[in-house]
């Protein structure tokens, strides 16, 4: 379910942040039900442009009557020709970004104005390690488009910023030097409610606040337990890009189409780790963890997966049940 909700996160970065009717009862089944369940998307009207399905160039779209005056959208690429269109490849559902916003933060004082839409928003304010903060929330960065929203969140250095995902918090987080979380790491659904993980917030808020209190990097035990706790969950990170790109080619010689195994929820990574799930943020976000942070960056793209050699060797044979048995193993 942590990786469906992450999946809807990463299509909350997209602008505009929609989701086709072709990926809702395609790629994006469950995510869209995710995201119908919660009441956090809107039907949008029908697309008035979309990619050719043959060569992805962008194409207006137009309407006929064919004989029996029944109404048909199609498409006239100037490289493909024509192709009709079905109702699914024009339907869309946005991401209302506010209904969202309003869910996940229900549990502090919320204030929510878009201020640079589409891409900053203030939340409001929550009491986080001792103190009351201000919580903006920032979308879609892009380098040539968002100097305004960039200037505002400089201009408030001191709030915490949150983003759709660990991506986009880096990119945000270089631009404006603010402390930004991303809630793909710290909300999780809850019998049908999303809820935030405070204390990873918290714990988040305390490492910067000590480095900007003390100014000094950390004691020597410290960083030797983070050093290792970094080294370890590589170690899971990798075994487990190595069991995805087996499970790919195995699903591949097996169906014909090769298959993204499901990244489990962070805490099965720590478990196998042996580290505290609140220590997860502190590895990702170190430094030192460039190695950890390309590969966990691997772990939800199936092509770089598939395409994965650290220490290959030779790949096991697929078998019957080899790939049920790389899906079982990761469930938790």
């Amino acid at each position: 379910m942590q990786n469906k909700l992450s999946q809807l996160f990463a299509q909350w970065e997209h602008n505009p942040p929609v989701i086709s009717g072709m990926h809702a009862k395609g790629k994006l089944k469950e995510v869209f039900s995710i995201g119908q369940s919660l009441g956090l998307l809107i039907e949008e009207p029908s697309a008035s442009s979309i990619d050719c399905p043959d060569c992805s160039r962008r194409c207006r779209v137009d309407y006929l009557r064919d004989a029996s005056s029944t109404q048909q959208a199609f498409i006239h690429c100037r490289d493909c020709g024509l192709s009709r269109l079905s109702r699914e490849q024009l339907q869309r559902w946005s991401i209302q970004t506010e209904r969202v916003l309003a869910s996940v933060f229900a549990g502090v004082t919320l204030s929510l104005a878009a201020k640079v839409a589409p891409f900053v928003w203030h939340v409001g304010k929550a009491t986080w390690a001792g103190r009351s903060r201000q919580i903006w929330f920032a979308r879609g960065f892009r380098r040539d488009g968002c100097q305004a929203a960039v200037s505002l969140l400089r201009a408030n250095s001191k709030a915490v910023v949150f983003t759709p995902t660990d991506l986009g918090a880096g990119l945000w987080q270089e631009a404006t030097g603010n402390l930004v979380i991303p809630l793909d790491l710290v909300t999780s659904l809850d019998g049908g409610t999303l809820m935030l993980d405070v204390e990873d917030i918290q714990a988040r808020i305390e490492d910067v606040t000590v480095v900007d209190i003390c100014k000094r990097a950390p004691t020597k035990s410290k960083r030797s337990q983070r050093a290792a706790n970094i080294e370890s969950l590589t170690r899971v990170v990798i075994d487990f890009l190595r069991s995805a790109r087996d499970y790919a080619f195995d699903t591949k010689e097996k169906k014909g189409v090769a298959e993204l195994l499901p990244r489990p929820a962070i805490s099965i990574f720590c478990k196998q780790a042996g580290i505290k799930p609140h220590d997860f943020s502190r590895c990702i976000d170190d430094e030192s963890a460039r190695e950890l942070k390309v590969y966990w960056g691997m772990t939800e793209n199936l092509e770089q997966i598939m395409s994965f050699r650290k220490n290959a060797g030779r790949r096991r044979k697929p078998t019957k049940d080899r790939a049920t048995e790389l899906s079982a193993s990761y469930r938790g």
